[in-house]
């Protein structure tokens, strides 16, 4: 019985070694089977990677030789340069300024530049570009309106409706404006300025612009509005409180008024308006 069981024992245990060495011959194959599949993964994503980036470089250089040939091909070739709005700005001084010309490529523009260059033009006030494909190109110019001659320094610069500085002018430019002055203490001078001109605009003036010779805006916080061509050619000045000048305004109409009922405006050399009061200096009879 102990012999039986002894040879039991023996082959249990020369079974069991030999199972345990062919799972451990198996996992190794396993083992050495997972490693081979993980460095042929690599080598695959390699090459995906590679294809990828090759498709990309092909892209790449499709597309610029495309770019290249649209923006050399006659067909988009500025054949049409249509300016509107402009007066004082010349059609050669915007296609200058702007650096278009006939024959530049429609896309190859910059559109945004074009409008940038053309907004240092000191008489522009906005501008837009716009193209029309295949080779037209439109610029629409809003310019800024002289009201004013200002003088700074020895030279006469053209001025807008609030006293702003526009441009010099140069010699053979002619336009009946009023000459502007303005007290370097004053700082809300903008405001009267174009609430007097829009005055005179919608004719709420007993004056004109085209008899107004000069405009002031003096130190004691005056508008005195110079009028020639009155009196034979003595002038008139009218002069106005800037502290509710629309007020003073309609108590100098009242004075005009009265005196060109009573015949007596022709001698008037100033009528002023001034808080509660309005006068009117006369020119010396005649000896």
């Amino acid at each position: 019985m102990s012999t039986l069981a002894m040879g039991k024992q023996n082959r249990l245990k020369l079974g069991g070694k030999r199972g345990n060495k062919l799972r451990a011959q198996k996992r190794k194959k396993l083992s050495s089977g997972s490693n081979l599949t993980g460095a042929g993964q690599l080598v695959m994503r390699s090459i995906m990677m590679m294809l990828g980036l090759s498709l990309v470089a092909v892209l790449g250089v499709g597309l610029l030789y495309g770019y290249r040939f649209i923006t050399s091909h006659s067909y988009f070739e500025l054949a049409e340069i249509q300016v509107t709005g402009n007066s004082r700005v010349t059609y050669g001084d915007i296609l200058e300024d702007g650096d278009v010309r006939l024959g530049l490529n429609c896309l190859e523009m910059n559109v945004g530049e074009v409008e940038d260059k053309l907004s240092n033009n000191p008489w522009i006030q906005s501008v837009t570009v716009r193209r029309e494909f295949p080779n037209r190109l439109r610029v629409g110019i809003v310019e800024k309106v002289p009201m004013f001659w200002s003088r700074q320094g020895d030279g006469l610069y053209f001025a807008d409706a609030t006293g702003k500085i526009i441009a010099p002018m140069h010699p053979g430019e002619m336009a009946s404006l009023p000459v502007l002055s303005v007290a370097s203490t004053i700082d809300d001078g903008d405001a009267v300025l174009t609430g007097i001109l829009q005055k005179i605009d919608e004719k709420q003036t007993p004056f004109t612009q085209a008899q107004t010779a000069w405009i002031k805006l003096t130190s004691a916080h005056e508008m005195e509005i110079y009028l020639d061509g009155h009196a034979n050619g003595k002038g008139l000045t009218v002069k106005l409180s800037m502290d509710r000048w629309e007020l003073q305004l309609e108590r100098v109409k009242i004075a005009w008024r009265d005196l060109m009922r009573r015949d007596e405006f022709k001698d008037a050399a100033i009528i002023a308006a001034s808080g509660d009061k309005v006068w009117v200096k006369k020119y010396p009879a005649k000896s």
